[in-house]
């Protein structure tokens, strides 16, 4: 298991650039937001359609950054490793619903063990996006097995989220 903290562009800054409104709360961002130089380049692993999904279906909340005729391309990665969505909190989000991040990656775990159901290796990467109130970021990198993905939670606890 990996999980590596950084720091992180200004999530809102970079929208801004664009004229996209920053998200309020939860949403799913593109994996390549930081690199990108337009829209055109920002690109969503096919999984993230799936998280999406299941929020859903659970009754999560999230923000749509993107409108339907302007969602980044997909793209999809084979082998048996899991490549999630970036997942995107405001501070705001978690002080308001503190265990917001904790059901939804709980979420994301059971389908993964179903989905790795039999399989002893199965991987899952995922990168959590934590907003601070200042504006300021910090990046979740997580890879390892599903079981895991609890831990991602304790991290951004540790980081305080304000």
């Amino acid at each position: 298991m990996s999980t590596e903290v950084h720091d992180y562009i200004s999530v809102s800054a970079k929208l801004a650039q664009w004229g996209i409104n920053p998200p309020a709360g939860f949403a799913i961002l593109p994996f390549n937001l930081a690199e990108a130089r337009s829209t055109t380049e920002l690109r969503q692993h096919a999984e993230s359609e799936t998280v999406k999904k299941l929020l859903r279906t659970n009754n999560i909340a999230y923000s749509e950054v993107f409108d339907a005729d302007s969602q980044p391309a997909y793209l999809q990665q084979y082998g048996f490793e899991w490549f999630g969505p970036t997942l995107f909190f405001t501070a705001a989000a978690l002080s308001q619903n503190p265990s917001v991040l904790s059901v939804s990656l709980g979420i994301v775990t059971n389908y993964l063990y179903d989905l790795f159901k039999g399989a002893k290796n199965g991987t899952a990467s995922l990168d959590v996006i934590i907003e601070k109130a200042d504006g300021s970021c910090k990046k979740v990198n997580y890879k390892g097995s599903p079981e895991g993905l609890a831990s991602v939670a304790d991290i951004v606890r540790e980081l305080g989220g304000d």
